[in-house]
């Protein structure tokens, strides 16, 4: 400042070195996208939706009033707030109908959530191993996704489980075979646009191991991508058992399933409407709730959002 002073400079020129820089701030991506993500209110409302039936699922043994195979044939096809100790009614064999509600958010949420593991864990290494690696790879890896593209997800399970025979395990593995298709297909085409940016050449010219290319710095990558995927295929899986289960050929009694409570009301609907109806909102909302979080999800990672 003496030297400022001593040079003749104006005051306001004179350099200030009292007050520090302030640092600014910077958000990572996920922060970025968390934040527009909870500005997003009808992601937030799906959101919220999710984490309801994931809450049921979770303590269904604690939530519902009755066990679900628990029947009581005194009390058959019970209407809906006619008695407040079966405040949703009861089925065609005297079991609770909200208790099946609840434990078929379960039932829906476990099939989901596994299916969808079950295609990651398919679907990433070989979309990654084919977008990395190509030549002949890439050529074996891309005609097997063509082939299993040629198989319509849901016939393809139908055919199975009718060979098989219905069952919450065969069910998830029906329509885990065909579900790891677009998960292989995303990550292909993530890796083929990743592989040559500079930091992969980077890691290279530093001695990394393509392993390590692959899942520390190009599966990372495509992470954004994926999870939209993954938010887009859990109510897809559940829509899947639900249908089966509809058919008669998915879950077996005495488990819960919303697709078979459904479709057994279907042949006296007319008269027991609650038995067809509050299965089927409950499918509804949830597919509803995830569409939500998903399109939020694809809002908020959107690399070309710009505020």
């Amino acid at each position: 400042m003496e030297n400022a002073n001593r040079a003749g400079l104006p005051v306001a020129l004179q350099p200030s070195v009292k007050t520090p820089v302030a640092a600014q701030k910077y958000r990572t991506l996920w922060q970025d996208a968390m934040r527009r993500f909870l500005r997003n209110r009808l992601a937030v409302f799906g959101l919220i939706i999710v984490l309801f039936f994931l809450f049921l699922a979770v303590f269904a043994n604690l939530i519902a009033p009755y066990p679900y195979d628990k029947a009581n044939f005194a009390q058959v096809r019970m209407f809906p707030f006619k008695n407040w100790a079966h405040p949703l009614g009861t089925d065609e064999i005297g079991r609770d109908y909200l208790s099946r509600l609840i434990y078929g958010a379960r039932t829906s949420m476990t099939v989901g959530i596994i299916i969808q593991l079950i295609a990651l864990s398919i679907g990433v290494p070989m979309g990654g191993l084919a977008g990395y690696l190509g030549g002949k790879v890439d050529f074996v890896v891309t005609r097997l996704i063509e082939v299993m593209t040629a198989f319509p997800g849901l016939l393809f399970a139908i055919l199975i489980v009718s060979v098989w025979g219905g069952g919450f395990w065969k069910v998830i593995l029906a329509l885990s075979i065909t579900s790891w298709i677009g998960i292989a297909r995303l990550v292909r085409g993530q890796v083929l646009s990743l592989r040559e940016k500079e930091y992969v050449e980077a890691a290279r010219s530093l001695g990394a191991t393509s392993r390590n290319i692959l899942f520390r710095h190009l599966v990372p990558n495509a992470l954004s991508p994926l999870l939209v995927a993954v938010s887009f295929g859990i109510p897809g899986a559940i829509f899947g058992e639900a249908g089966l289960s509809f058919l008669g050929i998915g879950i077996n009694d005495p488990i819960a399933s919303w697709g078979k409570m459904v479709g057994i009301s279907g042949a006296y609907a007319k008269v027991y409407w609650h038995l067809a109806l509050f299965p089927t909102l409950a499918i509804a909302l949830l597919m509803l709730g995830f569409s939500f979080v998903g399109d939020g999800l694809r809002d908020a990672l959107d690399p070309k959002f710009i505020e």
